[in-house]
């Protein structure tokens, strides 16, 4: 099959990251595997050279037309009247330049027989555009929905369309949505993300982190969702309570950083957790951690639960919302903990007393790539072009 991958950006984040692998993953399969991104500012990540690549820049291609520059402007003018409503225009201009430009790779390599768009940031940007071979992988369980700007979100961007979440919490909450705006889909399905042990594996031994001790690791995004002042004071507690010693490393930035700062300051906990930043391969810090942490109120799929389960790394998480739950089955189940600072504290220290490991490999064999490509093709057989 003839396959494109579709996504906004390739700047640090767990999308991106798995846009890329998905990409790689058909091409190792033996598909033609094309993948489209449409913003080049912060890119980090390049697939590999089994992988057709493409940049696709809509805004620039927008602006270069007087017509197109001036349909711009007033879409931004519009949107401060109403807030909230850019995407509608902004939509309407590019969804036509998409077409044209995917027209234009059609007649080069010929027609793909399917089309994987994943992420609302990349859904909005063309939203118009309908295809049959299209398949929106929905990344989140948040989804807005309660104003009418935003049952008109949701009508624009989901109606019509086949739909996938990367998880079972991330179905229910497609389907709840759905319901509450009256909008029908074309179809609601599940697909994980895939993870690549062997390239994992391999990345995690491109250099040694700077740390002479065990650590217990944070990674992710640092936004008030990811919870990490929930984290410190429950690391404070064990510190104080249960006699933990091990420093806490966090891996990653973000616009809620100067409140974890301000945080740690408060717990007086600075001699013992260090700030990593953002790290382009963090697989390293995954590898040498004694323990990783995931105190999500909601994760989509939970893709560092996964990506330290393939290092043999030892994992904790709250139960939080959506993916972490297909993730955390079985025996792992009792690695999921309440909200609660004294219990999360407590499970932490268990689990790095725990001399015993389990199965690692029992639980990531259903997110390899193979069977994730599998599930593509079974629920997505190849089709005949209609674009609406």
């Amino acid at each position: 099959m003839r396959i494109a991958v579709i996504v906004r950006s390739l700047k640090i984040g767990g999308m991106e990251r798995v846009a890329v692998n998905l990409s790689e993953s058909f091409a190792e399969a033996g598909h033609e595997s094309h993948l489209i991104y449409f913003k080049d500012r912060g890119r980090v990540f390049t697939p590999n050279k089994s992988v057709h690549f493409h940049h696709f820049n809509l805004d620039k291609i927008l602006r270069l037309t007087i017509v197109g520059a001036i349909l711009g402007l007033f879409a931004k003018i519009f949107s401060t009247i109403f807030r909230g409503s850019f995407f509608l225009y902004n939509g309407t201009l590019l969804a036509p330049i998409f077409k044209y430009q995917l027209k234009k790779l059609e007649k080069e390599y010929g027609e793909f027989e399917l089309i994987i768009i994943r992420g609302h940031g990349t859904f909005e940007l063309i939203w118009p555009y309908k295809d049959d071979r299209v398949v929106q992988m929905v990344e989140s369980v948040f989804i807005r929905n309660g104003s009418w700007l935003d049952k008109l979100y949701i009508n624009c961007v989901y109606s019509g369309k086949n739909l996938a979440g990367v998880s079972s919490g991330v179905k229910e909450r497609i389907v709840e949505v759905l319901k509450e705006s009256k909008v029908e889909a074309k179809s609601v399905q599940v697909i994980h993300n895939s993870i690549d042990i062997g390239l994992i594996n391999q990345k995690a031994k491109e250099y040694k982190p700077q740390i002479d001790e065990k650590y217990i690791l944070s990674l992710g995004r640092v936004t008030p969702n990811k919870n990490l002042s929930f984290l410190l004071e429950s690391y404070k507690y064990a510190r104080d309570k249960l006699n933990l010693d091990l420093p806490l490393v966090i891996v990653g930035d973000g616009h809620d950083m100067s409140n974890i700062k301000i945080k740690i300051e408060s717990l007086e906990l600075k001699p013992y957790v260090k700030l990593e930043g953002l790290v382009k391969n963090p697989y390293p810090w995954i590898l040498n951690a004694s323990l990783l942490t995931s105190t999500s109120k909601a994760e989509g799929f939970g893709m560092v639960l996964l990506e330290a389960l393939a290092s043999h790394t030892k994992i904790i998480s709250t139960k939080s919302k959506g993916g972490v739950k297909d993730i955390m089955v079985g025996e792992l189940e009792e690695y999921m903990v309440d909200f609660s600072i004294e219990k999360f504290a407590k499970k932490m220290v268990e689990i790095l007393n725990k001399k015993n490991s389990f199965d690692f490999e029992c639980y990531t064999k259903e997110f390899l790539p193979s069977v994730i490509v599998e599930k593509y093709m079974t629920l997505y057989p190849p089709q005949q072009k209609r674009v609406h």
